[in-house]
């Protein structure tokens, strides 16, 4: 695998979608006996995945409603 997954292409997809394309992209690099840190497309995807990862497991803020006139 030798592609770079943009954050664009990470957009809609959920968790367990992310992670087995984290894991897939792990097995690659060990299937070919390669190190992430060589191959710098493969670095930046695992990292893309990761930060897609971690917005989802961020709290979600629930939007505020209009203030009300203060007494």
């Amino acid at each position: 695998m030798s592609l770079l997954i943009t954050p664009a292409e990470l957009v809609g997809m959920n968790e367990q979608e992310l992670r087995a394309l984290y894991g897939r992209i792990m097995a690659d690099l060990r299937r070919n006996g390669q190190s992430a840190f060589l191959s710098p497309h493969i670095y930046a995807s695992l990292r893309n995945v990761e930060a897609a990862l971690l917005r989802l497991q961020q709290p979600q803020q629930k939007p505020r409603g209009p203030k009300g006139p203060g007494f």
